[in-house]
C-alpha cells in the first residue's frame, strides 16, 4: 500500500485521539496507581537482600512486626508458624516489606522499588508481589519490550500502550497480584531494566492512557505484524470495539521476524497433538480450511493415513506446537512427504499495535500520537487520574 493511502487513514483516525491531547496536557495531579507484579510464583524459597531501612508489616493486622535498617542475603522460606525471614519467623500468612525512600529491596538477585508482600499460597509455597506505582513498572517493563535505541516517538508510544495494558489488568478482587512478569503480561525486570532513553518516555508520557466511551482498553501488542493487525474478538473474549479491530500496515516490513520458516517432522506434531490430549494416528496431510480477514488461518485440517480429520482452529494449533516456535497465525503449508514446511508472515499474536511497525512510523517522523491513533482507532488519549470509569 502506498504511503500517502497510509497518511490519509492516519490522518483520520487520529480525530478522535488529537481533541484529547490538549485537553491531557501536563495534567498530573494525583497519586500514581499503584500495580502489583507477581514477581516469583509458587516458589519453595527465594532469596532476599535489603539495602536500606525497612519495615515489615503484617498485611492481615495492619500491624508492624519488624524492622531493620539493612538486611544481609537471607533466605525466606515457610514454617507451621509463620514465614522465616533469615534467622527470624513472623507470625504472618502475608507480610509485606517497606522499604525508606532510599532503600531497595533485593529478589533473587534483583532490585526492585516498591514495596515487597510475601504470600502463602494453599498449596504452601511462596509468591512475591512487588507494589510499585505504574510509573515506576513502566519503566521496568520497556527495555524488555521494544530497543532502548529505537526513535523516541516509538518508545513513548510504547510506554502508553505499556501503562494502558497495566491500568486496565487492576483487579483487586482477582488475585493477589494484578499482573506476572513474564510474556503472559508483560516482561518486567524491576530496576536493573530501567535505562535512560526509555525513562525519558515514561516522564514524557506520564499518567497518558488509550480510553474508548471514556475506559481504559486492553492496549495489546505484539513484535511484527507482518502486513496487517488481528481483531481481538479472533482470539479472545473481548468486547469488539474499534480500538481492538485490525488495520492494515505496511511499515513492518524491516523486521528481521516479517518473514519466516519452520520444518517439521509429521510424527513430531502427532505428538504434540497426543500431548495435549487430541488423539492422532500418523498423519498423511495438513491443510488450511479457512482465514480471517487479517489473512491468519481460522481453521487447519490434519488428515490421519486412516482416512480420520481433525479440525483445528489455527491459534489452538500454534498453541500446542509453541508460539514460540511457530511466529504467528499466518503462513502457508508445504507438505514434503513425512515432513511439513511452514512459511509464514509476522511475530505474534497480531492484535493492537505492531512494534516494529510503529519503529517505521516513527523513522517516518510520525509522532507517538500518531502511531497510537492508527493502532488504536477511535481511541481517544487521556490522563488516567481523568478516567470516569476503569
Amino acid at each position: 500500500m502506498k504511503k500517502n493511502v497510509f497518511i490519509s487513514l492516519i490522518l483520520t483516525t487520529a480525530l478522535g485521539i488529537a481533541a484529547a491531547i490538549a485537553a491531557n496536557g501536563n495534567n498530573h495531579a494525583g497519586l500514581p496507581e499503584i500495580v502489583r507484579v507477581a514477581i516469583v510464583r509458587d516458589s519453595r524459597e527465594l532469596d532476599l537482600a535489603i539495602h536500606g531501612r525497612y519495615r515489615l508489616r503484617d498485611l492481615s493486622s495492619g500491624e508492624i512486626i519488624g524492622k531493620g535498617n539493612y538486611l544481609i542475603d537471607s533466605k525466606v522460606t515457610l514454617l507451621n508458624r509463620g514465614i522465616l525471614v533469615g534467622f527470624a519467623v513472623y507470625p504472618s500468612k502475608r507480610l509485606i516489606i517497606e522499604p525508606a525512600r532510599d532503600a531497595s529491596i533485593i529478589i533473587d538477585g534483583r532490585p526492585f522499588r516498591g514495596e515487597v508482600t510475601f504470600i502463602r499460597t494453599p498449596n504452601n509455597r511462596i509468591t512475591a508481589v512487588n507494589n510499585i506505582n505504574v510509573e515506576d513498572y513502566i519503566k521496568g517493563v520497556l527495555y524488555h519490550e521494544v530497543s532502548h535505541h529505537w526513535p523516541m516517538e516509538a518508545l513513548k508510544a510504547q510506554a502508553v500502550a505499556a501503562r494502558t495494558y497495566a491500568l486496565y489488568s487492576i483487579n483487586p478482587a482477582s488475585k493477589p497480584y494484578d499482573v506476572t512478569n513474564d510474556i503472559y503480561s508483560q516482561v518486567y525486570g524491576g530496576r536493573d531494566s530501567e535505562r535512560y532513553r526509555t525513562d525519558l518516555a515514561v516522564d514524557y508520557t506520564r499518567g497518558q492512557v488509550l480510553t474508548y466511551n471514556n475506559k481504559i482498553i486492553p492496549a495489546y501488542f505484539h513484535a511484527t505484524c507482518g502486513g496487517m493487525t488481528e481483531d481481538a474478538r479472533e482470539l479472545w473474549n473481548v468486547q469488539d470495539i474499534p480500538p481492538l479491530r485490525g488495520v492494515p500496515c505496511g511499515f513492518c516490513k524491516d523486521s528481521p521476524h516479517f518473514h519466516w520458516k519452520r520444518n517439521f517432522r509429521l510424527r513430531d506434531i502427532q505428538n504434540a497433538l497426543n500431548l495435549h490430549g487430541y488423539k492422532s494416528g500418523s498423519i498423511k496431510a495438513i491443510a488450511i480450511v479457512d482465514r480471517d480477514r487479517s489473512d491468519r488461518i481460522d481453521h487447519l485440517k490434519i488428515t490421519q493415513k486412516n482416512g480420520q480429520e481433525l479440525i483445528l482452529k489455527g491459534k489452538e494449533f500454534r498453541d500446542l506446537m509453541g508460539p514460540n516456535v511457530i511466529d504467528s497465525n499466518n503462513y502457508e503449508i508445504v507438505m514434503r512427504g513425512y515432513f511439513v514446511d511452514i512459511i509464514g508472515k509476522g511475530w505474534g499474536h497480531g492484535v493492537g499495535m505492531c512494534q516494529w511497525g510503529a519503529l517505521g512510523m516513527a523513522r517516518q517522523q510520525f509522532n507517538y500520537q500518531q502511531i497510537l491513533a492508527y493502532y488504536y482507532p477511535q481511541s481517544v488519549l487521556m490522563n488516567y487520574h481523568e478516567v470516569p470509569s476503569k
